[in-house]
């Protein structure tokens, strides 16, 4: 094998982490129960370099920009690659000592060299668009080098991880870390109080980008009510809400049963035009009022946001809106709209995955969302849990994560249910979205089991899988339960 060197100092060999302390205070009784878990590291590093476009590997730049496939995105690759090399050196230490010799020094120092030298171009496009070729190249020719070694059947594991079952182990949404106590007798109706003392039901279907065509979106909503649900998230920006209101009203469900959302997608600072549209939703929905109402995105800026919230409050003074909320939406977006908000909105709607809870580049942040908004006693509902195609700052898809399936295949429940299920233990609520009665069923079917802490602790190390490099470690409100800070250039 001929690997190029990327970097000229000479990188030591690391010796083996075997999660020395973490096993130790867990062996000692220290730690309280603890689990066994052996992580698949070698299959999702082979996993998440096979979702990057080979196509990328040969693009060119052309003033400044990468003159290749839509597919390819600087975003995306170095955070990919970071999941890559982590999960690959964490697989090569893991291994049995006397295995993990037969590897030599030099593949070691080849290892270390390609990780420090992704983490540096994930720092900004410029850096990456004049280097990204030669760290593709020479990942992916390692990772061939690597592949017989680290074949099933001949790989020889070390110790495995003991994992600590006392927190999930992320400092929200309690400050023991521990797991918000979700039903598991399958009541599929269990809700959230709001801070104004409004009730919402923990599981909703979401109908974004539920085509209108053939009665779609009427037909989800129909199916889902049938099933139990009894909440359901719409926005003026999906086009759908006849349909939605149509299919409220053929359910003969009672309209207090339901838990009604929908959002103000286009605005300018025309109090007015938001009041207009407004009513034109409640006759669409065919109702008096709506449950929650929120902003679906920021708008352009502070006068436009002040003269919109001011409207929408006197919306809810009136009767007409129960709860106020935004929907993508930071944490400094967040504290600024409290200074000065009458009504304060007491929900947040955000995508939230494994590798981005809660907001964008989330994992980077030394700050959590979730944190700051436990703090603030607002809910959290996060959607497109399983979907990676929406500012997910990544090619990895979480419904097919090796790590994801392991915990799924442990519990006996599919890798959606793990997926939705961690989330709801982490104090949020979810709306999943699906055309089939048989997944719209599937995804109710998540209060009728429950993650382990442990389980959880391992699903949430997952963000510093993707976010973490040699020498820094993120997220910094994740606990360190892969023991990535040994994987340093030291």
């Amino acid at each position: 094998m001929k690997l190029v060197v990327l970097l000229t100092s000479l990188l030591p060999s690391v010796g083996a982490i075997h999660w020395d302390s973490q096993n130790a205070e867990c062996s000692s009784g220290r730690a309280g129960r603890c689990e066994q878990h052996t992580p698949p590291f070698a299959a999702a590093a082979y996993w998440a370099a096979g979702l990057v476009p080979k196509a990328c590997d040969g693009c060119e730049q052309v003033n400044g920009q990468l003159a290749c496939d839509v597919s390819c995105s600087w975003e995306k690759q170095p955070a990919t690659w970071r999941y890559v090399l982590n999960n690959l050196r964490l697989a090569v230490e893991a291994a049995a000592p006397e295995y993990r010799s037969t590897l030599g020094s030099e593949v070691h120092d080849q290892l270390l060299a390609l990780h420090s030298f992704v983490g540096e171009l994930g720092s900004g496009v410029q850096t990456w668009l004049q280097n990204w070729q030669l760290a593709s190249a020479s990942v992916r020719e390692l990772l061939e080098f690597l592949r017989p070694w680290l074949l099933p059947d001949a790989y020889r594991p070390g110790l495995p991880l003991l994992v600590p079952s006392n927190n999930h182990g992320l400092r929200f949404p309690t400050p023991t870390g521990r797991s918000v106590q979700v039903p598991t007798e399958g009541d599929i109706g269990a809700r959230v109080v709001l801070a104004n003392g409004v009730a919402m039901p923990l599981l909703g279907l979401g109908v974004a980008g539920l085509s209108t065509d053939d009665a779609v979106a009427y037909q989800s909503v129909r199916w889902a009510l049938e099933i139990g649900y009894r909440h359901i998230d719409t926005a003026e920006g999906y086009g759908n809400e006849r349909e939605v209101g149509r299919a409220l009203r053929d359910s003969g469900v009672p309209r207090q049963e339901i838990f009604l959302v929908t959002k103000l997608s286009q605005f300018t600072g025309d109090a007015a035009a938001a009041r207009r549209t407004f009513e034109t939703q409640l006759r669409y929905l065919q109702v008096e009022y709506v449950d929650l109402y929120m902003l679906h995105h920021p708008g352009k800026d502070v006068t436009e946001r002040m003269a919109i919230w001011r409207e929408l409050e006197a919306l809810h003074d009136e009767g007409r809106i129960r709860a106020l909320g935004v929907s993508n939406f930071g944490i400094d977006l967040l504290e600024e709209l409290f200074s000065w908000a009458t009504v304060k909105p007491v929900y947040v709607q955000n995508k939230f995955t494994i590798y981005q809870p809660g907001d964008v580049n989330e994992a980077l942040k030394e700050d959590s969302l979730m944190e700051w908004l436990t703090a603030h006693r607002v809910v959290m509902t996060g959607f497109s849990v399983i979907n990676p195609t929406h500012w997910s700052g990544y090619y990895l898809e979480p419904l097919s994560d090796p790590h994801v399936t392991a915990i799924a295949g442990r519990v006996g429940r599919s890798p959606s249910q793990v997926l939705h299920r961690w989330l709801l233990q982490l104090g949020a609520a979810v709306i999943p979205r699906s055309t089939k009665r048989e997944r719209i069923l599937e995804n109710a079917q998540v209060f009728d089991f429950a993650l382990s802490e442990a389980e959880m602790r391992v699903l949430s190390g997952l963000a510093s899988l993707a976010a973490s490099s040699p020498g820094r470690r993120s997220p910094a409100w994740c606990e360190d339960v892969y023991g990535l800070a040994r994987l340093t250039l030291d």
